[in-house]
């Protein structure tokens, strides 16, 4: 599962280098590519009217983004085969917001959830928790801690944005809580903490071998499992 996750980060790292030089090229020729989803830049590049040397000078750009849109086709297509063979991926992707990706991540970082004594220690194993600086009777937290596991960093982050952007009545406790902290401190700041959270719902559910349950309960082996709630695993 590591080596897979590690071929599709650099997949997706290789394309995105790709599109960063396309776009700045088209950019420097004074025209703009839409926003849009990593997945239709071609066909948005393909709308930009840009002069016929420039057309050619971004052929091998536009290949190259083909040929990755390929094969990270065929990644995504071995993770979720993965989710159908693996009972622990399966079970974390009930969470809305959580892909076959970002599942099989957090397990091959963990590991083996019994290594941890509670939610709190893998939310500070993946870097979920800022750093604390003292000073008399101050107090003052800053950036998140450095992780051995930054892209199950970065997953977790996207998959937070991800449910405050899609109204799923499902998640609907996790985004007035990541809201509530929004108003208070900042929305980046809210995404950090809602994927602390979310770090913290995951471990609970593989430890307890239960389902999302945005009602705070869950089954476990076919019989009622202890009652949790995905604010506090």
């Amino acid at each position: 599962m590591q080596a897979q996750l590690t071929i599709w980060r650099e997949l997706t790292d290789a394309r995105t280098r790709a599109i960063s030089i396309v776009r700045a090229m088209v950019r420097g020729a004074g025209c703009r590519i839409r926003s849009g989803s990593t997945d239709t830049v071609l066909t948005r590049l393909a709308a930009v009217e840009v002069s016929p040397v420039m057309h050619t000078t971004l052929s091998p750009l536009r290949s190259r983004i083909d040929v990755l849109n390929l094969e990270l086709a065929k990644a995504d297509e071995t993770f979720a085969t993965l989710v159908t063979q693996d009972p622990v991926v399966a079970r974390l992707t009930t969470l809305p917001g959580i892909g076959p990706i970002t599942a099989s991540a957090y397990v091959a970082a963990l590991d083996d959830a019994a290594r941890f004594g509670g939610a709190a220690q893998v939310a500070s194993y993946l870097g979920l928790v800022p750093r604390e600086y003292s000073s008399g009777e101050q107090h003052r937290r800053g950036r998140v801690l450095r992780s051995a596991h930054p892209y199950v960093q970065a997953l977790l982050v996207q998959a937070a944005w991800r449910i405050v952007r899609v109204k799923d009545p499902r998640t609907a406790a996790l985004r007035s809580w990541a809201d509530a902290i929004a108003r208070r401190r900042g929305k980046k700041i809210a995404m950090v903490a809602l994927a602390r959270r979310l770090a913290r719902v995951l471990f609970a559910m593989w430890r307890d071998a239960v389902a999302y349950d945005r009602h705070g309960s869950g089954r476990r082996g076919g019989h009622r499992s202890r009652r949790w709630s995905p604010l506090t695993p």
